[in-house]
């Protein structure tokens, strides 16, 4: 299946899904195992968008940094598909990009190219190849072919694959490793 027929099917997958109660059942069980994990416990700077829709909210992911003391950045997004990490805190000032994600406002200065670690979103994942299928302007794969750095992911049931079911490209970037409720790793 071509990666724009699979995003569309995923996307009704995760809407649906994400109105259940195993979602949240797994969402907490996705972020204890992020909070154990060894590369987030060691990373003092920590890259994360701000979640919208059937995404797996990351503001208590946010928060734990936040209280570990660990600094918090989020992507702020150019017209020529290149991005930056800003950092984050309860002061930053918001807007909306043309995509409908919340970036800061003013991304001259506290910015971070790049983070430690990444916690890289996406509709699906692959076991197999370390796949990711993102949401389509190819933003991340750009940005980790500039600073390549840790990245893990966060896969609910129904975004985690054993074997990746869309093409996958030379430009599309791996995941270092996925964090899911489906796998005991």
């Amino acid at each position: 299946m071509d990666k724009v027929s699979f995003r569309k099917k995923q996307l009704d997958i995760m809407e649906e899904f994400m109105k259940s109660d195993q979602a949240q059942k797994e969402i907490n069980e996705v972020y204890s195992k992020l909070f154990d994990d060894n590369d987030f416990k060691a990373a003092q700077s920590i890259g994360i968008t701000l979640s919208m829709g059937s995404e797996i909210p990351t503001f208590p992911i946010i928060k734990e940094c936040w209280d570990l003391g660990k600094e918090v950045y989020i992507p702020k997004t150019f017209k020529d598909y290149s991005m930056t990490f800003v950092r984050y805190t309860k002061d930053t000032e918001l807007e909306t990009s043309s995509f409908g994600v919340r970036e800061p406002k003013d991304y001259q200065t506290d910015v971070l190219n790049p983070p430690e670690l990444i916690i890289a979103p996406g509709l699906a994942f692959s076991e197999d190849k370390k796949a990711r299928l993102g949401f389509g302007a190819g933003y991340y794969d750009r940005y980790l072919a500039l600073y390549p750095t840790k990245t893990v992911a966060l896969a609910l049931s129904r975004q985690y694959y054993l074997q990746t079911q869309w093409p996958v490209y030379v430009l599309d970037k791996p995941i270092d490793h996925i964090i899911s409720v489906a796998k005991d790793s």
